[in-house]
């Protein structure tokens, strides 16, 4: 909620919700389609971001009624329960959220890449793996560097979280 009189914060939050909504919606699908969580991801990473930045610039006005908690599970480590389920990771920050639905959706711009090679259409399969590059260059040079030097867990947080928050990884990703 929001402790000024900004109608649209309700709204904003509303629309954000119902995109992260429809990307669990399509990550839980069985055959997954990764165009159409590419594209579920353009239009909730903007959203998730604009919270991300008033909660940072405008910090009086951010006030929540209850506590947020992001749960990820790794799209590239193969992490099991005791009961042989994935492996979630559960965190409060937004800034959590943020960086894993960007390696998300760089992750799913290379499997975009792949359906296009299969396809025979390499041209637009390169265009895929240079936004995947981009954006994972993007993570391991700015976002996560920024984010651990804000932190006061960086150590705890490079070595127990996903594979994807780790800047080695989205650096060597970028290559």
């Amino acid at each position: 909620s929001c402790a000024s009189p900004q109608g649209n914060t309700l709204t904003v939050m509303r629309l954000t919700d119902s995109r992260r909504q429809a990307i669990k919606k399509n990550m839980a699908d069985g055959k997954l389609n990764h165009a159409a969580l590419s594209k579920a991801l353009t239009e909730y990473i903007p959203s998730i971001n604009q919270i991300l930045l008033s909660c940072k610039f405008q910090p009086e006005v951010a006030r929540l009624d209850k506590r947020l908690l992001f749960s990820w599970s790794s799209g590239i480590e193969n992490i099991k329960t005791k009961t042989n389920k994935p492996h979630h990771f559960d965190s409060e920050a937004l800034m959590f959220e943020l960086v894993l639905s960007l390696a998300t959706f760089a992750i799913s711009e290379s499997n975009v890449g792949c359906d296009s090679c299969i396809e025979g259409d390499f041209p637009a399969a390169s265009r895929q793996f240079a936004r995947t590059a981009g954006i994972f260059h993007t993570l391991g040079d700015d976002i996560l560097p920024n984010w651990m030097a804000n932190s006061k867990q960086h150590a705890r947080m490079e070595n127990e979280s996903l594979a994807e928050t780790r800047v080695g990884v989205c650096v060597a990703f970028a290559m």
